[in-house]
């Protein structure tokens, strides 16, 4: 699912939820810019690639710095 933060000038982001070491958990998924960002309209399918942050099983994934592979 892509989200926003705000208006014109927000940012874009990824809410889905994957398995990771056999548990699901939900991940959100931070861009490195805003040309990364406008990527999310044009395609249905991702690739990803982006530095994991993980502080335990009760808080969410978060990918940052990510970076759409083509």
């Amino acid at each position: 699912m892509t989200l926003s933060t705000g208006a014109d000038g927000g940012h874009k982001y990824l809410s889905t939820e994957i398995e990771y070491k056999g548990i699901k958990r939900k991940m959100t998924v931070l861009f490195k810019n805003k040309p990364n960002e406008r990527k999310l309209e044009e395609k249905s399918k991702l690739t990803v690639n982006g530095t994991l942050m993980d502080e335990g099983p009760e808080q969410s994934l978060m990918l940052l710095d990510s970076e759409i592979i083509e």
